[in-house]
């Protein structure tokens, strides 16, 4: 069953400062079948967040439409509200009533009761008993963030839309949300941004890359990304100084540099050992390298910079 239908979908935006329309998705269309995990990625700005607010039915296409299981964004909004929940650390909760009035509130419009998962959830970030009581204002952000997947939860919604959640969180807090939206694998549909590549590489199963001008440039599932990647390692050279750069580049292998962090680009075990060999005779002028496994940010970065 397909999820979502995105059919040349634009959205814009008047600019106070420049007096004009500024497009911030421009013809995306794309297919998302149920229960399917999709990861948003693009440079900023590229419309990520725009694309995840109007699938939520909180902005309207300008042009196209998006179809949230067979419901129209455009005309049956309210319907497609009910089917998805949106969430980030922006949007605002009701913080002058407390944690147990916002639970309250929310389990008696969705028509149900706090789930043990859910509890257990609240109790990961510290939301016990004593801090029911407490109005929102006092919490701290991973407790108010915590408490807004809670909701989530509760409105028990088809699709899930995560815009930048993880990428603040505690390192505790980060293994509890990926514990409890992986057991939630078969029972919603996902759609996530955010500036955490391992997270985002264990929860999604396909990405969506934007440019810079809200184009969809690809996709596809991460499998056949990793497939179709010319490379299998990358090593990451911290350089004492940038004198040796130049030098690096001439090796002959592909690299990406940013600041006095140099990335090459290796597609065999032989080729390790060769640079491995290479870059120890230039010690002198690195800090350190490291040699990983390619990953979801080293395909980002090919297929943005191709």
């Amino acid at each position: 069953m397909e999820a979502i239908i995105a059919e040349n979908v634009t959205k814009k935006f008047k600019s106070s400062i420049l007096g004009k329309k500024i497009t911030a998705l421009k013809n995306v269309s794309f297919q998302l079948d149920e229960h399917e995990h999709l990861a948003v990625m693009g440079p900023s700005p590229s419309g990520k967040t725009t694309l995840l607010k109007t699938i939520a039915g909180i902005y309207l296409p300008d042009e196209g439409d998006i179809r949230v299981y067979g419901k129209s964004v455009r005309r049956k909004t309210e319907e497609v509200r009910k089917i998805t929940y949106y969430i980030t650390p922006q949007i605002q909760l009701n913080k002058k009533l407390t944690v147990k009035e916002n639970l309250k509130y929310f389990t008696k419009v969705a028509g149900r009761e706090l789930t043990e998962e859910i509890i257990q959830l609240l109790e990961t970030a510290e939301i016990n008993d004593e801090v029911m009581d407490k109005r929102l204002e006092t919490l701290s952000e991973t407790q108010t963030i915590t408490l807004k997947l809670a909701i989530g939860l509760i409105k028990k919604p088809r699709i899930l839309l995560m815009d930048n959640i993880f990428s603040s969180l505690e390192p505790k807090i980060k293994e509890t949300f990926t514990e409890t939206i992986e057991k939630l694998r078969e029972e919603i549909t996902l759609i996530m941004v955010d500036q955490d590549m391992e997270t985002l590489s264990k929860l999604c199963r396909k990405t969506l890359i934007l440019n810079h001008r809200g184009e969809m440039i690809m996709m596809g599932s991460v499998e056949q990304l990793l497939k179709n990647y010319p490379y299998k390692y990358d090593v990451e050279v911290t350089l004492k100084n940038s004198s040796i750069k130049e030098k690096i580049r001439r090796l002959g292998y592909p690299t990406q540099t940013i600041g006095d962090l140099m990335r090459i680009y290796i597609k065999s075990e032989n080729e390790i050992l060769e640079l491995t060999s290479k870059l120890l005779k230039m010690k002198e002028h690195i800090l350190k390298f490291e040699i990983s496994g390619i990953d979801m940010e080293d395909i980002y970065y090919w297929i943005i910079n191709k």
